[in-house]
């Protein structure tokens, strides 16, 4: 009876693999194409990030440089939301000073006309002082997956997403369901 329920699960698995590798051809990236991607993503990543900093804004034509011109707009919104989350905190002399963050692409998927990336972000957040004592800064590990589209100017992003939707998001990260 295990052996049965073991060689089932085996084909199973086989099975899935089998029509797993027949979905949408992959395109093998080279080596400048895959260090244009991560540069795109760390770049779009810390521009979000910095929204929580103090003094920090970025323009539509910032925002357009990573990002696809149909994904500008919800992404400005966003920013702004980050921006009212800082706004919020300064009467009560909460500020963030600085932020940092690294990516590690975990999976990298092409086709000829776009891209998907799964990544870790692990971001540190700088707090100024609150009555003259400096509080601990802050600091996460997040997984994101990260659709792209090749343009004719390269790379874009079309949109940036957490891979497991769990509350509470990050201070750097607008629940999605809210934009």
């Amino acid at each position: 009876m295990i052996m049965q329920r073991r060689v089932m699960v085996s084909a199973a698995v086989v099975a899935l693999l089998a029509v797993s590798s027949c979905a949408a051809p992959t395109s093998q990236l080279d080596a400048e194409e895959k260090a244009a991607i991560q540069t795109l993503i760390e770049r779009a990543i810390d521009r979000r990030n910095h929204q929580v900093v103090v003094g920090f804004s970025s323009t539509t034509e910032e925002i357009s440089q990573d990002f696809v011109s149909d994904a500008v707009e919800r992404t400005e919104l966003e920013y702004g939301k980050l921006r009212q989350r800082r706004d919020a905190l300064a009467p009560q002399n909460v500020f963030l000073t600085a932020s940092a963050s690294e990516i590690t692409l975990k999976e990298l998927t092409a086709t000829k006309s776009g891209a998907r990336v799964e990544l870790s972000e692990q971001t540190h957040l700088e707090h100024s002082p609150v009555s003259g004592v400096q509080g601990p800064d802050e600091g996460y590990v997040y997984g994101q997956k990260v659709d792209l589209a090749k343009t004719e100017d390269g790379w874009k992003i079309i949109s940036i997403a957490p891979l497991n939707p769990v509350k509470p998001f990050p201070t750097t990260v607008i629940d999605p369901s809210t934009l």
